[in-house]
């Protein structure tokens, strides 16, 4: 099914990828260190409703899918290779360096900033090549 030139189903896997890859980096691949950055422990989030994170997390994914799917329609990728190329320009200018703005300005940790950088870039690879395989 498809709206103004997007695939539904693809933006809605390319919004479930982007979640599963935040699961996996902040969960067992770097979350002890995103949480020592921080000064957190395991304690700090026991008994805490995470619902409304993830419905916000959610929506964050599926407006971020669906602007690459729109543009991705607008430039006719259809190869995983320039979908890849694409989402890496996306990536770049937008997502990279938005979130280099918490190092630059807030003085945000670079190993958050880079734990930050490598989660949005995975993501933003893989929504690309679901993008493009459908």
């Amino acid at each position: 099914m498809e709206f103004h030139g997007i695939n539904i189903l693809a933006v809605l896997l390319g919004a479930l990828a982007f979640m599963v890859v935040g699961f996996l980096w902040y969960g067992p691949l770097f979350g002890k260190q995103w949480m020592k950055l921080h000064g957190w422990t395991e304690a700090d989030f026991k008994g805490q409703n995470m619902a409304p994170v993830l419905v916000q997390g959610v929506i964050n994914s599926l407006i971020t899918v669906i602007g690459m799917a729109l543009v991705f329609h607008w430039l006719g990728v259809e190869t995983v290779a320039r979908a890849l190329h694409v989402a890496f320009v996306l990536w770049i200018a937008f997502s990279a360096t938005t979130q280099a703005l918490a190092y630059i300005y807030e003085r945000q940790k670079l190993g958050l900033t880079l734990i930050h950088f490598g989660n949005q870039l995975v993501a933003f690879l893989l929504a690309a090549v679901i993008l493009a395989l459908f």
